[in-house]
């Protein structure tokens, strides 16, 4: 699946500031998007990258799935 520039910018910003690891051992990360990002966002969501989550405060946990995880992977080492 291709992703745009944008979308890749976005995963990859995702994966850098990834800090928690969830209770399934898949890794998370909290944030805000802007509206430019939400469209990323939902385009990675529709392509399998990530799953969310919101909080009650606007924050939005970030769910890394298949193929993110080998590319969490490859950049966290």
């Amino acid at each position: 699946m291709t992703l745009t520039e944008k979308t890749t910018a976005l995963l990859i910003r995702l994966i850098k500031e990834a800090e928690y690891e969830g209770e399934n051992g898949m890794n998370e990360t909290l944030t805000e998007f802007t509206s430019q990002e939400r469209g990323n966002l939902a385009d990675l969501k529709k392509k399998g990258y990530v799953e969310t989550l919101e909080d009650d405060g606007g924050f939005f946990w970030v769910i890394f799935q298949e193929p993110a995880r080998s590319l969490y992977d490859a950049i966290k080492l």
